[in-house]
């Protein structure tokens, strides 16, 4: 008896917060905060448990009808409001991508530690030792010419479209596993941004110890930043996921997943769009005549602009 009397006074209390969210109008559910919008989400899905549960063991119509009610209103409020009609909100996408980033700074530390010190250490450890590279540098590197001092490759200006969509979809396929590794408890972003770091870092270091280093920094100074920004955030996101796995905290891990999942996604997203950038600035600027100076000068406006825009965005609505 005392259970059905609780259920009845979560069902009104549910019935009651859809009547005020229908009296706001089609903006009332924009302006609840994530967890509101969570319980929200959370009391639907338990009354569509409890509206099934009734039909099963043949309730009282009387309750079946009222608990429909309540269903259908619910479905119409969290998704009947067709959005297509509405502007895309861009700014809503530009300060929640900065937000993101910033409400997890343990996993984009941890995501940077994984590429860099790798990659350091490899950069010194071929150049101590040059033989490591025939063990770590793909062989395209062993006799490689520069074609130019201040960069590497020559693309011909009718091909650049052609190679700059290459570059992009490679990187997203980047970027998207290492989001998607986080699903393996991060083990797997880890591996994959140490793979990664080795890679870049051996690369370097044998190019350096060819003397042709000026030539390879040269071709990453422009698009280097963004790229290898956005690269460490997306595993920063799979580490978000892992840690749902790993430490759920008072969730169940599936709950935990669902919460960080959708932080982890707004993260992946803005790494898109960052690798978007990088791709078009690769294909275009990286193997264009500017001097070694003029791409200096590209490497530290990227940098500044990204501090700028992680430090600031999203602060003045947060």
């Amino acid at each position: 008896m005392q259970m059905g009397q609780t259920k009845l006074q979560e069902w009104e209390q549910f019935g009651q917060s859809l009547e005020r969210l229908r009296k706001g109008g089609k903006r009332a559910l924009t302006k609840l905060s994530d967890s509101e919008l969570t319980r929200l989400i959370d009391s639907y899905q338990a009354l569509t448990a409890d509206l099934a549960r009734a039909r099963s063991l043949n309730a009282p119509p009387s309750t079946v009808r009222y608990l429909n009610r309540l269903a259908v209103t619910a479905h119409s409020l969290i998704y009947g409001y067709s959005r297509a009609k509405e502007p895309i909100n861009f700014r809503a996408g530009y300060d929640a991508f900065a937000r993101a980033v910033r409400s997890v700074p343990g996993a984009v530390l941890l995501a940077h530690l994984c590429f860099w010190v790798p990659a350091a250490i490899c950069f010194f450890l071929v150049q101590v030792d040059a033989t490591l590279a025939y063990q770590l540098v793909p062989p395209g590197f062993y006799g490689f010419e520069p074609t130019s001092e201040a960069h590497m490759h020559e693309i011909p200006q009718l091909t650049r479209p052609v190679v700059a969509s290459s570059i992009i979809a490679n990187n997203v396929q980047v970027t998207f596993l290492a989001f998607a590794l986080g699903l393996s408890a991060g083990l797997g972003t880890a591996l994959l941004l140490i793979y990664n770091g080795v890679h870049i870092g051996a690369v370097a270091g044998w190019m350096t110890y060819q003397g042709k280093g000026a030539a390879l920094w040269g071709w990453i100074l422009p698009h280097g930043s963004t790229e290898l920004i956005a690269i460490c955030l997306a595993g920063a996101a799979g580490f978000v996921m892992g840690e749902a796995i790993w430490a759920p905290g008072l969730s169940t891990r599936v709950k935990a997943l669902q919460r960080a999942g959708l932080l982890a996604l707004k993260i992946e997203l803005g790494c898109m769009v960052m690798l978007l950038m990088a791709g078009l600035i690769e294909g275009y600027v990286s193997p264009s005549s500017i001097n070694f100076s003029a791409r200096v000068v590209i490497l530290v406006a990227s940098l500044a602009l990204w501090a700028a825009y992680f430090w600031r965005a999203g602060r003045e609505n947060s």
